[in-house]
């Protein structure tokens, strides 16, 4: 990987860590402040730099392409890999409106820097309202919104029925979305906790793919099981319906078009277990895992030269996150963290099972670490 010679980025997110170390304990000051004051405001910080091995999710036929330099057009990065810097503030309020029920709102920043990669930049911002219903049960509404985000380079077919086979036919794949959400939870027996969610998420493709504008709809569950003090289980569900658009003409409808239609459902299965562990220097520490299968199926009903991307498709996704996180203070946190992610794509239309694999397998590698603070006042 090539890392550019501007370090004025690194600089800074060192003299961050430095000072992460270095602050006092928020809450111990708060403490001597005044025992009675209420902290209703809390702050987290967060900031975490992620080397990735595979920024676009290439699958092995475009690595390969990439290294020789062919396929003039469709590589617009200098390396497949980059390293990231991710940081996250989030800001939450707590007060009451419902005698001793508590009520939350939060509002959340994100931004990620590549710092050889910057066409991959990527920002958003959410807030949310979360309300206590009893001491064990809650509900929340929550938003967000991604501005812009850039998946990579493909050929347009409007451009290649005018032009061919040329450099020019490839343009950018980005989207914007909104994402609304709620969910309600409670804690039955005695720590069983439950949480049913549902959601709509509306995307925004560029001007070049607007055939892949969509409305996603979701629900799920997930069910947060202690088995004992030093081990927790998490089992969740999720199912979406996606409904894509299908065109990028005035004059077209879904029935007319030939564009490519990636209308699918989605199955999503999440299982999670975290273990505290003992104590390490007098410093609590715990290990976290989260496994997630995803079933998607694109319902395509084009004839396959149509939509060869789509019709008949089936893609299995698997993703694998390993976290360790050690306290050094009360409230300052380091975490360690590997992601491994994979995909498998298929199709019932046998002619088209060697293009789909080599357009859309990939493997892809994350190694990071991240500090978190937070304050309370």
């Amino acid at each position: 990987m090539k890392i550019n010679n501007n370090f004025s980025l690194y600089r800074i997110c060192l003299l961050v860590l430095v000072i992460f170390f270095f602050l006092p304990n928020t809450e111990i000051l708060a403490q001597k402040k005044s025992k009675k004051k209420a902290q209703n405001w809390r702050i987290d910080l967060g900031l975490a730099t992620i080397y990735d091995d595979n920024i676009l999710k290439y699958s092995e036929k475009y690595l390969e392409r990439f290294d020789k330099r062919e396929d003039e057009g469709r590589f617009h990065i200098n390396t497949y890999d980059d390293l990231v810097l991710h940081l996250t503030f989030k800001a939450t309020y707590t007060f009451k409106i419902f005698g001793d029920l508590k009520s939350l709102i939060n509002a959340d920043l994100g931004q990620k820097v590549y710092t050889v990669n910057d066409i991959k930049n990527s920002g958003n911002f959410g807030f949310g309202f979360r309300q206590y219903l009893t001491k064990k049960a809650s509900m929340k509404f929550f938003y967000s919104y991604v501005p812009n985000l850039y998946i990579n380079h493909f050929r347009d077919d409007d451009w290649v029925d005018v032009y061919g086979y040329v450099k020019e036919a490839f343009q950018p794949y980005s989207f914007a979305k909104d994402s609304y959400g709620f969910y309600i939870q409670n804690t039955f027996f005695k720590n069983s906790r439950v949480m049913l969610s549902i959601g709509y998420v509306k995307y925004y493709h560029n001007k070049h793919f607007t055939e892949y504008d969509c409305n996603n709809f979701e629900c799920g569950f997930k069910l947060y099981q202690p088995i004992n003090k030093k081990f927790k289980l998490t089992l969740g569900y999720e199912f979406t319906n996606s409904d894509a658009k299908g065109y990028d003409e005035p004059f077209e409808n879904i029935e007319n078009t030939d564009d490519s239609d990636a209308t699918h459902v989605e199955d999503r299965f999440t299982f999670a277990f975290n273990w505290k562990l003992p104590r390490l220097l007098k410093h609590s520490n715990d290990f976290n895992v989260e496994c997630r299968l995803m079933n998607r199926y694109y319902s395509s009903k084009r004839y396959l030269e149509q939509d060869k991307m789509h019709a008949g498709r089936v893609d299995k996704n698997v993703r694998l996150y390993f976290t360790y996180n050690i306290k050094m203070k009360r409230n300052l946190k380091l975490s360690a963290f590997y992601y491994w992610f994979k995909r498998n794509s298929d199709t019932e239309a046998i002619p088209n099972k060697e293009l789909i694999s080599n357009e859309k397998d990939y493997r892809q590698d994350q190694y990071g670490l991240k500090v978190t603070y937070n304050l309370k006042f």
